[in-house]
């Protein structure tokens, strides 16, 4: 089940987050991924299954912090734009997709299954892909 935030979206049409809602449900029905959450660059929390909501801190600032490091860690290395990060720990992997340098937004998402990591990228950016142009109309409808 995926929850939104509608406090910290005033403003946002309810027919875009609906649709962004069915869209991150898709993705963990369609696999074993779990907590993902939609997050701005600044550490808004957007959405976010009920997984991620356990543990909403984490969900907000930290991949925030990650994804301003990573950009400049990329830049500064002549990598190019940023376009995800991988974080690897004993008992899993976190995945955060940042898109476009114009985009606020990340997918954040979690798996414990490191042998399917392939099938998850291609299916966590296909999500996100398709969520990009919805989380836009959401930037719009709040300025």
């Amino acid at each position: 089940m995926v929850a939104f935030h509608w406090s910290e979206l005033e403003g946002a049409n309810k027919d875009t987050l609906s649709e962004l809602m069915r869209n991150l449900e898709w993705l963990e029905s369609s696999t074993d991924l779990e907590g993902s959450a939609i997050v701005s660059k600044t550490g808004l929390r957007v959405a976010s299954s009920e997984t991620a909501d356990v543990v909403a801190d984490v969900y907000s600032a930290s991949p925030a912090t990650l994804i301003s490091l990573g950009e400049k860690i990329s830049m500064g290395l002549n990598q190019g734009e940023l376009q995800e990060i991988v974080i690897r720990g004993t008992h899993g992997y976190t995945i955060i997709v940042v898109g476009s340098k114009d985009n606020n937004f990340m997918l954040f998402t979690n798996c414990k299954k490191g042998y399917k990591l392939g099938y998850y990228f291609h299916k966590i950016r296909k999500a996100f892909r398709i969520m990009e142009p919805l989380l836009k109309k959401i930037e719009k409808q709040r300025k």
